[in-house]
């Protein structure tokens, strides 16, 4: 059977048990050049030193590792909703990934570049590359399903929580001083590194339980 039944599934289990593999899964990998970056400030090693130098050369390398990475995440996803072809789950995060990726709504500091100060050009940037990944991500979880209204109310429910917990962490940052474009070193990478974890763990705890809700009417 591809579904595994939850008459009473435990919403709750869903949620921190998706919290936790997002994080590990989505958003460590997200924001793994800046993550090399702070370590090479912190520690002195000949390895991380080759690692940022290369990935700040090959750029694309980044959002196929996050790809990679994902395929992790599906995996749980598929043990956490009961949904039993985790492949599928997989197939439709790395599409939804990359075609979000590639979408123009991924540029939109370049759309804005002069419209802008820094720290709120940075926070539209963001905004865009998060909204517009994790809303295809939701839309392929649907198609999966065969199901619309699913992969509507993935998208946005995803899209939602995930922008919304962004914004929350830069504006957190901000209060403390720590902006982009500041005089704070190293202001990107941290306010960076956070807040894609931070939407990762939001946006998955909201895309896990949406998605065994949809999985448990299927089987109901």
């Amino acid at each position: 059977m591809a579904m595994e039944a939850q008459n009473h599934p435990n919403y709750f289990r869903i949620a921190w048990q998706s919290a936790l593999a997002a994080a590990l899964c989505l958003g460590l990998p997200a924001g793994l050049l800046l993550w090399l970056i702070l370590f090479q400030q912190i520690i002195r090693s000949a390895m991380i030193d080759q690692s940022v130098t290369f990935l700040q050369a090959n750029g694309l390398i980044s959002i196929f590792a996050l790809a990679v990475c994902s395929l992790m995440w599906s995996f749980l996803l598929g043990r956490i909703s009961g949904y039993h072809p985790w492949w599928k789950i997989g197939v439709a995060t790395v599409a939804g990934i990359i075609l979000g990726w590639f979408s123009p709504l991924s540029n939109l500091d370049g759309v804005f570049a002069d419209q802008f100060p820094i720290h709120m050009l940075y926070t539209v940037a963001m905004c865009g590359i998060v909204g517009v990944m994790t809303a295809c991500v939701g839309l392929a979880y649907g198609v999966i399903l065969r199901d619309i209204k699913a992969a509507l109310t993935m998208a946005l429910t995803t899209s939602l929580a995930a922008v919304l917990t962004l914004l929350f962490t830069v504006i957190l940052f901000d209060q403390f001083g720590i902006r982009v474009g500041g005089i704070v070193p190293l202001a990107m990478s941290k306010v960076t590194v956070t807040s894609l974890l931070t939407s990762a763990i939001a946006g998955g705890m909201v895309l896990s339980v949406e998605f065994s809700r949809f999985v448990n009417q299927k089987m109901g």
